[in-house]
């Protein structure tokens, strides 16, 4: 029971609080539910939350205000966005606000899933590097730095380290420890059968 991810759904119609609380139940993670952000403070303030979804389009504290709310409380915890709005300014302003990632309406469980699974690692993974930063060498720093600038695409973990020679494994700790510097940026990409890969980009 420890290990199981609690998940917090945020939106103002029953219907797909219900949907969202199955797919949890099936992936075995914790749901729980709010109505509105007002309802969605107690878990907040009270209850461990590993990943929060935000209806964009709610009454009384709308999308964009309550991942603002919540990033003032929880600064780290990934939050997606649930909308059916697809422009460019739109998704930026909750971007912008704090959001990670975005899903549309009407709910596709499996791309939902997937986003979900997505941030839950990469902020597990985060949460660990945090912690051990010790040992990283400049040397290596400059090395990673030299091949990514001639990069000016985001590319994924398996060409840098195909660019670098760095296996992997320690190319992924100092990927990490560059991207909480503000040294490298990081994207999401879905690809076939909405596979998620994590690329990265020098930040020029």
């Amino acid at each position: 029971m420890e290990n199981r991810k609690t998940i917090l759904a945020i939106d103002d119609n029953r219907d797909i609080l219900y949907t969202l609380e199955q797919i949890c139940r099936f992936q075995d993670w914790v749901p729980l539910l709010a109505a509105g952000y007002e309802e969605a403070e107690r878990f907040i303030k009270n209850e461990r939350i590993d990943l929060i979804l935000v209806d964009y389009h709610m009454p009384g504290v709308d999308g964009i205000t309550a991942v603002k709310e919540i990033r003032k409380r929880l600064p780290k915890t990934p939050i997606i966005v649930l909308t059916i709005e697809e422009k460019e300014q739109i998704v930026s302003r909750f971007m912008d606000a704090g959001a990670d990632d975005y899903s549309l309406k009407p709910i596709k469980a499996l791309d939902l899933i997937s986003r979900i699974k997505v941030h839950l690692q990469y902020h597990e993974k985060s949460q660990y590097y945090e912690n051990h930063d010790k040992g990283i060498s400049r040397v290596t720093l400059g090395k990673i730095e030299e091949s990514m600038r001639q990069c000016p695409e985001f590319e994924d973990i398996d060409r840098l380290e195909e660019i670098t020679q760095i296996k992997k494994k320690t190319l992924y700790r100092y990927l990490q420890y560059l991207a909480k510097e503000g040294l490298v940026e990081q994207e999401c990409s879905y690809g076939d059968m909405g596979r998620p890969r994590t690329l990265y980009r020098w930040k020029m």
